[in-house]
């Protein structure tokens, strides 16, 4: 094992063991085994580590998601049951890494790390979405952000994964497959559900009333009458 994945795996130990915040640099280098020199030599603070651990981590998933891209679905159930399938699969065999990844949250965005991040995300968001083209040409996707079909198809999924990592889920991650594949599938090509209030069209006559009650002018408007909305209670 070379240096610098020596340094990351005791980096990844220590952070799940006694979280990132309790975790010093000078415990990371002692758990690798590296000299100082070697380690300021790969990384050049604790944070520089965590987020090479985080860029490793997401490339990692991701590389699982560009095999499944190579296959083309023949159905959008398909489509996201192989991707959700993935991404429940990613986090059972890398217990460690995946409550690593939740519980750093984000990188800054304008570090190295962060640019090489954004680098990743572009490229794969913009093959996901030649992917699902199809299906959006068909009209079994109605059209969306392509942030927002992230969120729909992986976001109830990443829900599940805090609570079954946290020990807080019964049963294997894997068991939430179907209801979560059929849950997004039908969120992706559900109808827009709109609430239409009916209107009702009149003519309003209006009078000017003088003090001592004479009609002083009269007229007429068109007007749009909406029923009366109850409130609460």
């Amino acid at each position: 094992m070379d240096t610098r994945s020596r340094i990351l795996d005791a980096a990844l130990a220590c952070f799940v063991e006694t979280g990132y915040a309790h975790t010093t640099i000078a415990r990371i280098r002692e758990r690798s085994g590296v000299s100082n020199g070697a380690l300021f030599h790969q990384f050049a603070t604790k944070e520089a580590i965590a987020d090479a651990l985080y860029v490793d981590a997401i490339a990692s998933f991701q590389q699982g998601v560009w095999e499944l891209l190579e296959r083309r679905p023949t159905s959008l159930h398909e489509a996201v049951r192989g991707v959700i399938g993935h991404q429940i699969g990613w986090i059972e065999a890398n217990i460690e890494r995946a409550r690593f990844v939740y519980a750093y949250g984000n990188l800054d965005w304008s570090s190295p790390e962060g640019a090489q991040l954004d680098d990743l995300n572009r490229k794969l968001s913009d093959a996901c979405r030649q992917w699902m083209e199809p299906f959006i040409q068909a009209g079994k996707i109605r059209p969306m952000p392509m942030i927002v079909l992230n969120a729909v198809v992986a976001g109830p999924t990443h829900a599940i994964a805090r609570q079954w990592l946290a020990e807080q889920a019964s049963g294997p991650l894997h068991s939430y497959l179907d209801q979560l594949t059929d849950a997004a599938t039908a969120a992706l090509s559900g109808t827009r559900q709109q609430c239409h209030t009916a209107a009702r069209h009149g003519r309003m006559q209006l009078q000017l009333v003088g003090d001592d009650g004479s009609v002083i002018a009269h007229g007429e408007a068109a007007v749009e009458l909406l029923p009366r909305q109850a409130g609460p209670g």
